[in-house]
């Protein structure tokens, strides 16, 4: 006479009703054999196509394995769209020159100071001149300030120096920003 108390169906304490799976069993009512359901082989790119919402059409005898399910028409709208070069945005407004202080884009990692300050002392006066670097490599960032004696002089060098070429790249010269902590 066996004794041992524990469960027999691995230590759950629950008992499987009837004794199969119910979730991939298909046997009839009859009891008639077992047949599993099988699955349906689907391709990585079905997959794929599946979360985009796309549903890829049979493999054709062109050799293609996916052909596109867009109507001709609508490729024909496409072909009369604007080219990409066409929706690129325009250059940015310049700002308005209010100070002496001028914000120098574009730089050359290469340019120093004293670069900037021959440029610009050609067109007038200049005051400061800094280009700014990074602390921990301590390179150039590639944009400075010049500072300017005057603002007419300030006007008259982001008129002539803007979009010119200096050490190789086309540098850009507008008016720096105002900081508005110190107002």
């Amino acid at each position: 006479m066996n004794t041992d108390t524990r469960p027999r169906n691995g230590g759950s304490g629950r008992r499987r009703r009837g004794g199969r799976n119910r979730r991939n069993d298909t046997r009839s009512s009859s009891g008639q054999g077992y047949t599993p359901r099988r699955k349906e082989e689907t391709s990585l790119l079905k997959k794929i196509l599946g979360w985009f919402g796309i549903k890829s059409k049979p493999a054709s005898g062109s050799g293609s394995s996916y052909s596109s399910s867009k109507p001709v028409s609508e490729k024909a709208e496409r072909a009369e769209r604007p080219a990409r070069k066409e929706l690129q945005a325009e250059p940015p407004v310049p700002q308005e020159i209010t100070s002496t202080k001028l914000y120098i884009g574009n730089l050359s990692y290469d340019a120093a100071e004293s670069d900037l300050f021959d440029l610009f002392s050609k067109v007038g006066a200049v005051k400061n001149v800094e280009v700014v670097m990074d602390r921990q490599s301590s390179r150039s960032k590639g944009f400075g300030f010049v500072e300017m004696e005057e603002l007419e002089t300030a006007k008259l060098a982001v008129e002539k120096l803007n979009r010119t070429d200096f050490m190789g790249r086309q540098i850009v010269v507008s008016g720096a920003k105002t900081d508005r902590r110190a107002a």
